[in-house]
C-alpha cells in the first residue's frame, strides 16, 4: 500500500507558474528559478526512491511520502515513512549529485559536478531528529510501544560517497537507493515481536494522512503580494506573452496559437495561488477582462457551487471542469530554461 500526499508536486507546479508570472526584472526572479531547479531535482530523486519501494510486498508494508506534521516546535517533514508490523522506518532522501564526503566531526561536504564545495549538516542527525519528533507525535496519540529506525538514502546512483580520511567511517545508515530494499528487509528481520497488524497500520496511515499539513501558500513563502504577479492569460504553448481575446477565442501573437479555453489555464494558476474561491471582480482583474457579463459566463462554466448575492457573490472553482486534455507545453519546458 502506497500513500502519496501531493505536496511536492504542487510545490513544483506552483513554482513553475510563479516563474511565468513574475516579470523578468523582478528582484526575486533568479531565486524562484533556482528553487524551481532544486524542487525538480528533489521530486525526481524522491520518485526514484518511491519506485524502488514499490517492489516491497504491499501486504506487509505501508509506505508514505512527504508527510508534514504539526508539533509544539512548528512542523516537521518526513520524506518517506515505512510502516511494518514490527518496526517503523524514517527515510531521509538526499538528492545529492557528485561526491559526498563524510568528515570525522560529522560535517558533510558535497562536491557537485562543477567542482565547487558545499557544506551540509550530517543527514543522519536530521533523520534521527525527524524520527524522534515522529515518536513524540505518536506518543501524543497514545502510540508508545513502536521501535524506530532511520536511514539516509542517496537517490542518484552515480553519486560517490566516501570518508574524508581512512580512519573515518561512513555512517551505516547512509546508503544508495539501490540498496534500500535489502536494508529495509535486513532491519525488519532483526525484530521478532509483532506490534501492529496490517489493519492497524492502515488506520494509522489514514490518521497520519489526515494530520498532514500542506506547505504554506507559495506567495506567502516569498512574501509576495498580488501586485508582484503578471495578470492575464498566458499562451500555454510558448508561455512568453499574454494572449488577446478576440470574440470567443484567445490568440497568441508570438506563436499564433489560439484556443477558446485558454482562460482555464489562468484560472488553474489562480487556484494554485489563492485557492478555490473567486469573485467576479477578482476574476476580471486576474484574467484582464473588463466585462462582468463575460466573466460571469466563464465562472458559471467552471464553478462547482456559488454563494452570496450581487457583488458579494463568490464561486468555487471546480478542478474537473478546469482540467484540459491538452498539457501546457510552456510549463513542461520551464525547468530547463
Amino acid at each position: 500500500m502506497m500513500e502519496h500526499p501531493r505536496s511536492k508536486f504542487l510545490e513544483l507546479l506552483s513554482l513553475k507558474v510563479l516563474d511565468i508570472r513574475l516579470r523578468a526584472d523582478h528582484p526575486e526572479k533568479e531565486k524562484v528559478r533556482s528553487d524551481l531547479k532544486i524542487k525538480y531535482a528533489e521530486l525526481k530523486g524522491e520518485r526514484e526512491v518511491a519506485y524502488t519501494l514499490d517492489f516491497l510486498d504491499k501486504s506487509k508494508f505501508v509506505v508514505m511520502h512527504n508527510l508534514r506534521l504539526p508539533d509544539h516546535n512548528g512542523h516537521f517533514q518526513i520524506d518517506t515513512l515505512i510502516l511494518t508490523e514490527k518496526v517503523f522506518l524514517v527515510v531521509e532522501v538526499k538528492n545529492w549529485q557528485g561526491t559526498v564526503i563524510f568528515s570525522e566531526n560529522g560535517q558533510v561536504t558535497r562536491i557537485p559536478p562543477d567542482g565547487s564545495e558545499e557544506g551540509y549538516k550530517n543527514p543522519v542527525d536530521q533523520a534521527e531528529t525527524q524520527s524522534y519528533r515522529l515518536q513524540q507525535w505518536l506518543l501524543q496519540h497514545n502510540l508508545s510501544d513502536i521501535p524506530f529506525e532511520y536511514l539516509v538514502v542517496i537517490s542518484f546512483p552515480k553519486t560517490i560517497i566516501k570518508p574524508s580520511s581512512p580512519n573515518v567511517t561512513i555512517p551505516h545508515e547512509v546508503i544508495h537507493n539501490s540498496k534500500l530494499i535489502f536494508r529495509v528487509q535486513e532491519i525488519v528481520s532483526k525484530y521478532d515481536k509483532q506490534i501492529r497488524n496490517m489493519g492497524q497500520l492502515k488506520r494509522l496511515a489514514k490518521t497520519l494522512a489526515d494530520a498532514h499539513v500542506p506547505p504554506k501558500n507559495i506567495l506567502s513563502k516569498y512574501n509576495f503580494t498580488d501586485s508582484d504577479l503578471i495578470k492575464g492569460v498566458f499562451c500555454p504553448e510558448c508561455g512568453t506573452v499574454l494572449m488577446t481575446k478576440i470574440n470567443t477565442k484567445w490568440h497568441c501573437k508570438q506563436c499564433e496559437y489560439s484556443s477558446d479555453e485558454a482562460y482555464k489555464y489562468a484560472l488553474l494558476d489562480y487556484r494554485l495561488f489563492y485557492g478555490d474561491w473567486i469573485t467576479n471582480k477578482i476574476a476580471r482583474e486576474f484574467l484582464l477582462i473588463a466585462s462582468p457579463t463575460v466573466v460571469q459566463r466563464i465562472l458559471k462554466k467552471v464553478c462547482k457551487t456559488a454563494e452570496g448575492k450581487n457583488r458579494w457573490r463568490r464561486y468555487q472553482l471546480d478542478y474537473r471542469k478546469l482540467k484540459l486534455d491538452t498539457k501546457r507545453k510552456a510549463l513542461k519546458e520551464r525547468v530547463s530554461r
